[in-house]
């Protein structure tokens, strides 16, 4: 029995030796997963010239505007007034979109500042550049969009 014992002592140093090779480099320490948190952000909206021709919306919507450039080189801004006309009352909105020479395309909508409804007067001033600035004008009427202005304004330029 004693060689009996003898094999199965040496049968079970093998399997522990054995079992002691599988272990991973590093004394069996397991690395520590890493979490990494994404955060996703809603793209920011890209502000386009509206496409296509100027609109003349009929006679009984006409609307007038004003668009002029202050001449200070320090604050090169543009200026779009609504001037009143046949469509006052049924105006929703007036969107100014101004593309400027150095790529930069801002778009802001003039506010109402009569009784939910566009007052004569009512403005909005964009920053423009010493440059050539596009300046485009939409109407909307009784939900309809009208294209009624879009010019491209030089700097130091008489309108």
């Amino acid at each position: 029995m004693s060689g009996k014992a003898v094999s199965a002592g040496i049968l079970l140093l093998a399997l522990v030796l054995a079992a002691g090779c599988t272990l991973p480099q590093g004394g069996g320490v397991t690395p520590t997963p890493t979490t990494v948190r994404a955060t996703m952000t809603s793209p920011t909206p890209v502000v386009t010239v509206p496409p296509g021709p100027v609109v003349t919306p009929p006679p009984q919507y006409a609307i007038a505007i004003q668009v002029t450039r202050n001449p200070s080189t320090a604050n090169p801004y543009i200026t779009v007034a609504f001037r009143g006309g046949n469509g006052q009352f049924i105006l929703q909105q007036l969107t100014v979109t101004v593309a400027r020479s150095d790529g930069l395309v801002i778009q802001e909508v003039i506010p109402e500042t009569g009784n939910g409804q566009y007052a004569i007067g009512d403005s909005v001033n964009i920053m423009g550049t010493t440059g050539t600035d596009e300046v485009v004008v939409v109407a909307t009427l009784n939900g309809v969009d009208y294209k009624i202005y879009d010019e491209f304004l030089t700097y130091g330029a008489s309108p």
